[in-house]
């Protein structure tokens, strides 16, 4: 019973963050500046947090020039990731964004399986195929999806995607040689850099007006970037990415469920069929990670 509890632990965890990640939407819809200032203030405020932490606890690791430069790569993936995505949004609409960004977990598997050698049982491929289908489900259901396909911002969505399935397996093997705590520190600090390029090409106000504009980026950088990646990053630690980034399609339903709440969205009959048919797709993933675990035993 122990070592089952141990197992689920992670994957509890994971779909937690997953959700926490998905209030980024949220707090850039309330931002009163653009998405690229806002998201690098996002990761700068949560750097910031983290650093006196860190120091106060002793936490952080002085690291030589390589390993800065190893430790760099989850932070540089992840912040052209997103930066590639808010810059989507202006090109094309949230719901073609969503869903190609929300293709990372098909390439998950195949850089795994061609960079690592990471082996998919069928049970897992057939919870790709219907997680993949129940994301399409869902945001083809929005009111802003058109569909038609490959316009500029599609193809910056799909790119953002290649560089957030390159976060979660560069987190996933870095897990052995930097502990958890590090690598939210450094992955928020390099991932300004990507996000100070973004905004340079941003011709809108850098500062909020209000004592609101500061709380909401401290808002993103405590509940999305420490406690969502956190979690995330801890999950990565103990569990396979392929599993991981379908856990995180947890991200577009809370996206969905708390757009409708603050912003009178309407949930479309099709977007809940979406949701049900993501969730039976992640069940099936999370099963055939415990088969794999017995077989191996």
């Amino acid at each position: 019973m122990a070592t089952r509890k141990l197992n689920i632990i992670p994957i509890i965890l994971t779909c937690i963050g997953g959700c926490l990640i998905g209030l980024a939407p949220i707090f850039v819809r309330f931002s009163e500046i653009g998405p690229s200032f806002t998201g690098f203030y996002r990761f700068l405020f949560a750097t910031i947090l983290i650093f006196f932490y860190g120091i106060f606890t002793n936490k952080i690791k002085v690291l030589t020039l390589k390993e800065l430069l190893v430790i760099s790569i989850p932070g540089l993936c992840f912040g052209t990731d997103i930066a590639l995505w808010h810059s989507s949004i202006v090109y094309t609409s949230i719901a073609h964004a969503t869903l190609f960004v929300n293709t990372a977990p098909l390439y998950v598997c195949i850089f795994g399986f061609l960079i690592f050698k990471d082996k998919l049982n069928n049970l897992f491929l057939i919870s790709l195929f219907i997680s993949l289908m129940g994301v399409y489900v869902l945001v083809s259901n929005n009111p802003s999806y058109s569909g038609s396909y490959f316009s500029f911002g599609d193809l910056l969505a799909l790119l953002a995607a290649f560089f957030y399935a390159g976060y979660l397996l560069s987190v996933n093997k870095l897990s052995n040689r930097f502990n958890t705590f590090n690598l939210i520190f450094y992955s928020s600090l390099f991932a300004c850099i990507p996000f100070g390029i973004a905004s340079l090409y941003e011709l809108d106000n850098p500062i909020p007006y209000s004592v609101f504009g500061w709380f909401n980026f401290l808002g993103q950088a405590i509940f999305v970037q420490i406690l969502g990646q956190g979690l995330v990053i801890y999950g990565l630690s103990k569990i396979r990415p392929q599993l991981s980034s379908l856990l995180l399609l947890f991200q577009p339903i809370t996206a969905t469920i708390l757009g409708a709440y603050f912003f009178s969205e309407m949930l479309l009959f099709g977007q809940l069929i979406g949701v049900i048919i993501l969730l039976i797709g992640i069940y099936f993933a999370g099963l055939s990670e415990r088969l794999r675990e017995i077989n191996e035993k």
